[in-house]
């Protein structure tokens, strides 16, 4: 079976600059069981099957497809959430299929920005804690938070909410929450970023405006950037097209 990818867009790279593929995901297939067959024996369903992508620094990837396509699982195997049952998924050169539970989750906390379908944020926390209590969980050293306070008051001010930074999430609206949600994923300086449906419970105008961002901030740090949506203007930002169907990548039309 051939697994392909659409390329759309302009190309970020310069011609002379090296490509630096920060996610590679080869040949990965993903089952869950189902129950059982009529005679008893255990029954899967194929989430992903035999799937492939690469997204490199400074790209910014949409991954389409219906509901039940896969596009969900193939963001979980990216985060080192879900193990694949064979293939590869490599950030930046390491397979994270094959690391233990604790190294995976190393690498997610300081290579992977994840941004949720719904920003999750901590309703006791100001705007400006959201970015920093990991940070104080890690049990980082004093010059290690000073450094990741600067960093959180740089990224509030690139994603425009630095003037609600001692506000808490009910004072913001499902823009402002989930601009929070996007700096608080970029607060370690990953090399990919992950975004499950940011606009789903946005309006048009505010749809348009955290893509938006999300691509300028893509080119600006140099992530890799793989969003999965299912609206199909969004594909017209895309550096790179993924269309999913039934678990598997569609061959470019």
């Amino acid at each position: 079976m051939t697994t392909t990818t659409t390329t759309t867009g302009t190309n970020t790279h310069r011609a002379d600059a090296p490509v630096r593929t920060a996610l590679r995901i080869d040949i990965v297939t993903v089952t869950y069981p189902d129950g059982t067959h009529a005679d008893g024996t255990p029954r899967t369903t194929t989430a992903l099957d035999h799937a492939s992508l690469r997204v490199d620094r400074g790209e910014f990837a949409v991954i389409l497809g219906p509901s039940g396509s896969g596009k969900s699982t193939l963001l979980s195997v990216a985060a080192g959430l879900v193990v694949p049952d064979s293939g590869a998924v490599m950030i930046e050169g390491t397979d994270i299929a094959q690391l233990s539970e604790k190294k995976r989750t190393l690498v997610r906390r300081d290579r992977i920005g994840v941004v949720f379908q719904q920003p999750n944020l901590l309703p006791a926390l100001t705007v400006r804690e959201q970015l920093l209590v990991t940070s104080h969980i890690a049990g980082l050293r004093r010059a290690e938070k000073k450094a990741r306070a600067q960093r959180a008051d740089e990224l509030l001010e690139r994603v425009g909410m630095e003037q609600y930074a001692r506000r808490r999430p009910h004072e913001l609206s499902g823009g402002q929450r989930q601009r929070v949600n996007i700096a608080r994923a970029l607060c370690t300086d990953p090399a990919v970023l992950l975004v499950d449906e940011p606009t789903s419970a946005l309006d048009h105008e505010r749809s348009r405006t955290v893509v938006d961002l999300l691509v300028g901030i893509t080119r600006e740090l140099s992530v890799a950037t793989v969003m999965v949506t299912h609206d199909e203007e969004f594909a017209d930002d895309a550096d790179r097209v993924i269309t999913l169907r039934d678990g598997v990548v569609q061959p470019a039309a």
